[in-house]
C-alpha cells in the first residue's frame, strides 16, 4: 500500500482513548485486588463465627452428664438442652442470625432444631456436608461438627447475606468508579491533549505561511508548553541556518557572476578585436600573454572557490600530514615571484631553516599564498612585499607585509568575509574577494589565528598568521605516527 495513501491518525484521538482506557483499567485492577482481599476477609470472618459457635456448643455439651442410670447418654436425651444451648448462643451473638440442628450419630435423622426468628423460613438442604462447609444459593453458610461423647452431628447455618451484600456493593462501586474514572480521564485528556494539538496545528499553519527563509515562524510562545516552545525555537534556528546558507549561496552566485563575468567579457572582447584583422606574431603573443594572465587569475579564483566550499562543508577531521612550511614556500612561491616581477614589486623572503608542522598541506599553503598574492595586488608599482616566517617549539608564525594603502581599523574583521571589498579595494583589479576568506577558514580549521594591522616599516597592511605545530584535532597516536 502506498505510504501517501495510508490513513492518517490523530494524536488527540489515540492519546485520549489510550489515556482513558488505561486509567479505567488501572482503577479496575486495583478495585479487583481490593475486592478479592475484602471477600477473603469476609470469608475469614464467617469461618471464625462458625468455629466460635461450634466451640461454644461443644463446651456446653461437655458439661452435661455422659451416663444416665448406667447407660451412655445420646443426643436424643439432650434434645431439649440442645435447643436451650442454641438459644443461649444466639442471644450471645444477636448480630448473627443462626439456625441449628442435631443429627443422630449416623447423620440420618434430625433430633432437634432451632432457627432464629429472622430466618424462620430457612430450609436445610438435603445435601449434608458432614465435616465440611456449604454455601447455599440463598445466602447461607452451613457447617457440621461432631460431638465427641456420642458422635452426634451438630449442624450450624449462619446468614451470610449481609456480607455478600456488602461485597456486591463494593464490586458495584468499584465498577462505577472505573467507568467514572475512564470518563473523567477521557474528558480531561481530551481537553489537555486537544489544547496541545491545537498549539501544534497553529504551529503547522504558521510554518506553512513561511514563504521565505527570512520570515519567522509566528507563534506566541508565552502561553504554550515548554516542549512546543522548544520546537518553535528549533524551527527558528533551522530557518536561521537555512537563511545563512541561502545568503551565502546568493552571495556566492552574485559574486561569481560579477567577478568572473567581467574578465570573461574582456577575454571575449579582446579575442574578437584581434580576429577582426591580421596581426604579426608578436602582437598575437602579446594578446595570448594577456589572456594567459587573465586565465590564471580566473583559475586561481575557481580554485579558491572550491577550497572555500570544501572547508565549509567539512564535518570530520581533515587529512593531516607532517611537512615543512619553509620548504613549501621556497618551492611554491614561483607564481607569486613572477607576479611581483611583472608588477615591478620587490618580494623579500625571510624563511627559517625548518618550520615543521602537522596539518592539511594544501589548505595551509593556500592560506599563505593567498596572503602573499593579496599583498602584491595591493602594493603600488615599485613597492615592496615582505614575507617573514619564524618557528619555535610550539608554533609557526608567518607575517606578510606590503607597502599598499593598508586596511582601516573598521574593516579589519570584515575583509575576511567572502567577496567583501572595502573602500581601499574599490576601483582596483585585486582578486575576487575569496583569498582572505579562504586563508581565515583554513587557519581556523587548523586551530590557528589570523590578524591584520598596519606594517610599521612598509606602511601598508601586515597579516600575521600563527599555526600550532600540532593542531588539537590530531590524535596523539596519529601525531606519533606522523613524527
Amino acid at each position: 500500500m502506498n505510504a501517501s495513501r495510508a490513513p492518517r491518525w490523530s494524536i488527540a484521538e489515540r492519546s485520549t482513548w489510550w489515556f482513558s482506557l488505561t486509567t479505567a483499567l488501572a482503577v479496575l485492577v486495583i478495585s479487583s485486588v481490593a475486592a478479592w482481599h475484602m471477600r477473603d476477609a469476609l470469608d475469614q470472618a464467617l469461618a471464625a463465627r462458625l468455629t466460635t459457635a461450634h466451640q461454644a456448643m461443644r463446651a456446653k455439651f461437655e458439661r452435661l452428664p455422659t451416663e444416665i442410670d448406667g447407660r451412655p447418654v445420646t443426643i436424643q436425651d439432650h434434645a431439649a438442652q440442645f435447643v436451650a444451648f442454641a438459644r443461649d448462643i444466639q442471644e450471645e451473638r444477636l448480630n448473627v442470625p443462626m439456625a441449628w440442628r442435631a443429627l443422630d450419630g449416623l447423620g440420618n435423622a434430625q433430633v432437634a432444631s432451632y432457627e432464629h426468628p429472622s430466618i424462620e423460613r430457612f430450609r436445610w438442604p438435603e445435601e449434608m456436608p458432614l465435616g465440611d462447609t456449604l454455601d447455599t444459593t440463598d445466602g447461607f453458610r452451613i457447617t457440621y461438627d461432631r460431638l465427641e461423647n456420642d458422635g452426634a452431628w451438630i449442624g450450624l447455618a449462619i446468614d451470610a447475606r449481609p456480607q455478600r451484600a456488602r461485597w456486591n456493593a463494593f464490586l458495584s462501586i468499584s465498577l462505577a468508579l472505573a467507568v467514572v474514572s475512564g470518563i473523567g480521564a477521557y474528558a480531561s485528556g481530551r481537553f489537555f491533549i486537544s489544547q496541545m494539538c491545537a498549539h501544534l496545528e497553529r504551529l503547522a499553519a504558521s510554518a506553512r505561511r513561511v514563504r521565505d527563509s527570512r520570515e519567522k515562524v509566528e507563534l506566541e510562545t508565552n502561553s504554550v508548553p515548554r516542549e512546543i516552545g522548544d520546537v518553535v525555537s528549533a524551527l527558528g534556528d533551522m530557518l536561521g541556518n537555512i537563511r545563512t546558507e541561502a545568503d551565502r549561496t546568493r552571495l556566492l552566485t552574485a559574486g561569481l557572476a560579477h567577478e568572473l563575468g567581467s574578465p570573461l567579457q574582456n577575454l571575449i572582447g579582446e579575442t574578437e578585436v584581434v580576429l577582426m584583422r591580421d596581426h604579426d606574431a608578436e602582437e598575437y603573443r602579446s594578446v595570448l600573454r594577456s589572456h594567459l594572465e587573465e586565465l590564471r587569475d580566473i583559475g586561481h579564483a575557481v580554485g579558491n572557490l572550491m577550497t572555500l566550499v570544501s572547508i565549509s562543508q567539512a564535518t570530520g577531521p581533515r587529512e593531516a600530514e607532517r611537512f615543512d612550511l619553509s620548504d613549501e614556500a621556497r618551492l611554491r612561491l614561483r607564481r607569486e615571484r613572477a607576479h611581483a616581477g611583472r608588477r615591478e614589486i620587490q618580494l623579500e623572503e625571510q624563511l627559517p631553516e625548518e618550520a615543521d608542522l602537522v596539518g592539511d598541506r594544501e589548505a595551509i599553503w593556500l592560506a599563505v599564498s593567498n596572503l602573499v598574492a593579496n599583498a602584491i595586488d595591493y602594493s603600488p608599482t615599485g613597492g615592496r612585499v615582505r614575507i617573514v616566517m619564524r618557528a619555535d617549539e610550539r608554533e609557526v608564525t608567518v607575517s606578510v607585509e606590503d607597502s599598499g594603502p593598508g586596511v582601516p581599523e573598521g574593516e579589519r574583521e570584515k575583509i575576511f568575509e567572502p567577496f567583501y571589498r572595502g573602500e581601499t579595494m574599490k576601483n582596483r583589479r585585486a582578486g575576487y574577494g575569496l583569498g582572505l576568506s579562504i586563508s581565515k577558514k583554513a587557519v581556523d580549521a587548523h586551530g590557528g589565528t589570523l590578524r591584520v594591522d598596519r606594517s610599521p616599516e612598509l606602511g601598508g597592511a601586515r597579516f600575521r598568521l600563527v599555526l600550532p605545530r600540532t593542531p588539537s584535532g590530531v590524535r596523539k597516536a596519529e601525531h606519533d605516527e606522523l613524527a
